[in-house]
């Protein structure tokens, strides 16, 4: 008899193991919705493991959203904003590379192209030295006529002037 009873209470708390494993109450999901949520635990009767079927729809499952990517502002192209580069240019290589100036003040032996952008006025200062006027002077101020480094001054300058609309 105690024999008897081991083996009943044995049984007892498999089969009670086995219903904590099962869920009540709930249907299985069926079609595209079962795919994207993965297969579900196998419920258990009585001694049996049964594995659940996934009915397939043959269709494609749903495209997941692309992920949200914040888009950077293109960086502004590479620019030469040496002034070095504009000392020794004749009238055309100063036009070449800033373009026309905004003033041209003529003080013989000199001209000053004056050229004026947001926050600072630049100033190249063209010297004739026989044949040809050549740059040999720069400077930049701001708008109270105060001096400024030029290399700012001119990249502002040269930067306003390749987004400047062409007409």
């Amino acid at each position: 008899m105690l024999k008897q009873s081991r083996t009943t209470l044995a049984l007892l708390f498999a089969g009670l193991a086995l219903a904590a494993c099962q869920t009540t109450g709930t249907s299985p999901q069926s079609g595209a919705s079962a795919s994207q949520t993965g297969p579900t635990e196998p419920a258990a009767q009585g001694s049996e493991v049964m594995t659940p079927s996934v009915v397939s729809s043959g269709a494609a499952p749903a495209p997941q959203p692309a992920p949200q990517v914040t888009a950077r502002p293109p960086a502004p192209p590479p620019i030469n904003d040496d002034p070095n580069q504009l000392m020794g240019l004749d009238r055309g290589g100063v036009s070449a590379l800033l373009g026309e100036p905004d003033l041209v003040r003529r003080e013989n032996p000199a001209e000053i192209w004056q050229y004026v952008t947001a926050g600072c006025v630049f100033d190249v200062v063209l010297y004739d030295s026989g044949t040809r006027y050549r740059v040999t002077y720069l400077e930049a101020r701001d708008d109270a006529a105060d001096r400024l480094a030029p290399r700012p001054c001119l990249n502002r300058l040269l930067r306003e002037r390749q987004t400047a609309p062409i007409s």
